[in-house]
């Protein structure tokens, strides 16, 4: 599963600093400047393998697709000027702009978002990494196919018409295609500069592992990297928007300790930093720092294995969902501005008139002993039981995992009497028994690749390779399946509407609370963008110094 969809807060550790003034640097004498902190080290700037929240902040600053999200996450032009529709919406022609340039000058062709898209669905990368976003391309004809080992290069839907024309074909209508593309999978690949790429010993190449081993076409290019110290972004005056990009400078600092960062900011060393707890928040509430939170895209839920032979019982499983105080794992755990998650769906996504959330309303109460109780004492007659067995409840190792599932735990033997046992272990062994089956409950975040309820409800289908919940609606199938081709928005959206009452219905997952972030941010800085959509937490292109 890709890294960016676990995105958690740092932990929380007991220090108090004083607070400092902000904006006293020395490269405030640096004209549009902006020193903003990164939690790690990208993995790499290559954006058909970028996942990582750090790689993919860096990837959108110095790439472009063929449109991009305003602030509000509507796609509007990129690197293509326009587009047209066929009357069967199967079909997209993309104009690339005259102008669309890479950092050393050349033409962005339409070659060479081609090249990259293929690049991404080819069953196995040059040097044996396979991208972990080339799933969102399978709605194009022939990709899955080719991606599979079954069709070829040919036979995917992805046509070079000129050196300035994109035409590709879907296989049904994809209402979200426009906002889908703006994932960074879909930027392009200047193959003459790839081709040339060094290899190394290990048979891998470094495309994307140094300042000067990738080559963008987006509105900064990388000046420097320091590994594990900062990544120094500069405009880039290739570009063809050049004229509307405000900042010079971008330095991106990699400070891993919350804490450390938290400090340089007071000290007024860099510009922007995450605040992880209340300490941090009360401490700047009287300086002059600018406090904002914004959704990160990321459901906090509890993955439940159907296929257990205790919790395959709706019963159960509802009666565990209905007697989470929420509000209390909010306010006294996760200590943020997080959000009580009463559907699965996160409010960032968008919907016909305004938030899909807001449309979508709330599906089920916490917080009611009572009626937990009643839905556990049917469960147990159901399964022919007097009690529970202990239930194994296994959590990734970060802090702020093990808080969680540490307050979850005591509110379910207080109100259930429920003996849960805690298992601490490294994400991957996780996710490896997950796969395997071998667990029952598990502490998950999910946030979608785009900006649709398609992209939280789909994981929970039939054989979907991320439905680690065993959980299986042939109704939820089909009514998803419906969805991701309806042309109308408004049968769309009550289609979406409808699979997700079904999938709270059956819960066969526990959502817990909609992670919001916060993050401090010296106020002179105007315009920047953040979790607007679930993929791009962080855009730089309306930033400006006021």
């Amino acid at each position: 599963m890709k890294q960016s969809m676990y995105h958690l807060l740092l932990s929380i550790l007991l220090i108090s600093f004083s607070v400092l003034p902000t904006g006293c640097r020395s490269v405030d004498a640096i004209s549009n400047e902006i020193v903003i902190c990164l939690n790690g080290e990208p993995q790499t700037t290559d954006p058909q393998l970028a996942c990582d929240t750090p790689s993919v902040r860096v990837v959108n600053a110095i790439f472009e697709g063929l449109v991009r999200l305003d602030e509000k996450g509507n796609p509007v032009p990129g690197a293509a000027e326009s587009w047209e529709v066929s009357a069967d919406k199967l079909t997209y022609t993309f104009y690339i702009r005259e102008d669309a340039k890479w950092w050393n000058g050349a033409h962005v062709t339409a070659h060479h978002f081609r090249d990259g898209w293929l690049r991404a669905i080819e069953p196995l990368l040059e040097y044996h990494e396979v991208s972990p976003m080339r799933h969102l391309l399978f709605c194009i004809e022939g990709a899955l196919e080719y991606a599979q080992g079954k069709g070829t290069k040919e036979d995917v839907a992805i046509l070079a018409v000129n050196e300035k024309t994109l035409s590709v074909k879907l296989k049904n209508p994809t209402p979200y295609f426009l906002e889908l593309i703006s994932n960074s999978v879909f930027m392009p690949l200047y193959t003459e500069f790839y081709e040339k790429q060094h290899i190394n010993s290990s048979n891998i190449t470094t495309y994307g592992q140094e300042a000067k081993t990738i080559m963008g076409n987006g509105p900064f290019k990388i000046s420097s990297w320091d590994h594990y110290q900062e990544i120094v972004l500069e405009k880039n005056y290739s570009y063809w928007n050049f004229e509307n990009i405000h900042l010079e400078k971008v330095n991106f600092k990699i400070i891993t300790d919350n804490w450390t960062a938290f400090a340089a900011f007071k000290a007024g060393e860099i510009d922007v930093v995450d605040i992880t707890n209340e300490i941090q928040k009360e401490e700047l509430k009287n300086g002059k720092a600018f406090l904002g939170s914004y959704y990160s895209g990321h459901t906090l839920y509890i993955s439940i294995n159907n296929e257990d032979d205790i919790l395959k019982n709706r019963n159960i499983r509802k009666a565990l969902a209905c007697s989470l105080d929420r509000k209390a794992l909010v306010e006294e755990v996760a200590g943020n501005s997080s959000e009580e998650a009463y559907a699965f769906v996160n409010p960032v996504v968008k919907g016909v008139g305004g938030s899909f959330r807001r449309r979508a309303g709330d599906l089920f109460s916490d917080n009611d002993e009572e009626k937990a109780k009643s839905l556990l004492k049917t469960g147990l007659a159901q399964l022919d039981l007097d009690s529970l067995p202990k239930l194994t409840f296994i959590v990734d190792d970060r802090e702020t995992s093990k808080r969680d599932a540490q307050a979850i735990q005591s509110m379910w033997k207080e109100r259930l009497g429920i003996e849960v046992e805690i298992q601490v272990m490294p994400y991957e062994a996780m996710v490896e028994r997950m796969e395997k089956k071998n667990y029952q409950l598990s502490l998950m975040m999910w946030a979608g690749d785009y900006n649709d309820a398609l992209a939280y409800l789909d994981i929970f289908k039939s054989h979907n390779p991320y439905n680690m919940t065993f959980y299986s609606n042939e109704k939820f199938d089909r009514i998803l399946e419906e969805a991701a081709s309806q042309e109308d928005e408004k049968k769309r959206m009550d289609l979406l509407i409808e699979a997700e009452q079904i999938l709270i219905e059956d819960m066969p997952v526990v959502p817990v609370y909609y992670l919001c972030l916060d993050y401090a941010i010296n106020p002179k800085y105007k315009g920047l963008a953040r979790g607007k959509t679930p993929i791009q937490d962080m855009d730089l292109y309306w930033t400006y110094i006021e």
